[in-house]
């Protein structure tokens, strides 16, 4: 890799991948405020395996009672300017009771970068992680109003994706044990994920999602592990493609 192409990565690659950890974070499912009261039966169209609904629906049923944890880790591959680039992600994830907790983290070469949002009793919570002596720390967040909090990053994250499942769900399908793969409108799905990047952004338009789709598995109750593949193009830098695929394992309490 040249001088020139490593001096346009430092550039561009900080706000790509600080972008990339947003939408890690983002809750695209509007689930109501209280968990124990969740509505987890979703509608279904196209081609639908009723095993697949029964878990997708056993699993979410699941969720909504318990308090759990997630540990998130994946990776982001983007072209920017025409230069691929991959960065590696890991994060985690804590539900308990009507609270939940979000945090995102990147480590590399061309960018160290994080981001925590926090919501409980007390109110809303956004918070930027400081890397140093090789882990982030994080100081004191930035309290926002409830409605401020939702019009810029939605309700918080408590369902085991964050996409919306309300009638967009095109394929449902029993691959293995215990194993279901669920392929997304990826306009519909992603309705509040696009409001939310290009907010973030300060974008011209929505960001264009291409493909959206994940794989559960559960122990025949619950969901055990959950991996997301995305493929999407934001108006940034000429127009970026990118493509996200991340596992998260969840631990209950």
């Amino acid at each position: 890799m040249n001088e020139i192409t490593v001096k346009r990565l430092r550039t561009v690659v900080p706000t790509i991948v600080l972008f990339l950890l947003i939408i890690l974070l983002v809750g695209a499912a509007f689930i109501p405020s209280v968990r124990g009261k969740s509505s987890v039966t979703a509608s279904y169209s196209y081609e639908s395996d009723p095993e697949a609904i029964r878990a997708l629906n056993g699993a979410r049923a699941f969720a909504a009672a318990n308090d759990y944890r997630t540990e998130m880790s994946g990776s982001v591959k983007a072209r920017v300017l025409g230069i691929p680039y991959s960065q590696k992600i890991t994060g985690k994830r804590t539900v308990n009771g009507d609270g939940n907790t979000d945090t995102a983290e990147s480590v590399s070469a061309f960018v160290k970068a994080a981001i925590k949002r926090e919501h409980n009793e007390k109110g809303y919570f956004v918070t930027r992680g400081v890397y140093k002596n090789k882990s982030f720390t994080y100081g004191t967040p930035k309290i926002m109003e409830r409605n401020e909090y939702i019009a810029a990053y939605g309700k918080p994250f408590t369902d085991i994706v964050k996409y919306d499942l309300d009638n967009t769900v095109i394929s449902a399908k029993c691959v293995g044990s215990n194993t279901y793969k669920f392929v997304l409108d990826p306009s519909r799905s992603t309705e509040y994920t696009r409001n939310e990047v290009k907010t973030t952004l300060g974008g011209k338009s929505y960001p264009k999602y291409e493909h959206v789709e994940f794989t559960l598995i559960t122990d025949g109750e619950k969901a055990v592990k959950v991996t997301t593949h995305e493929k999407f193009e934001v108006d940034k830098f000429g127009g970026t493609s990118c493509t996200a695929e991340y596992t998260e394992k969840f631990i209950y309490e």
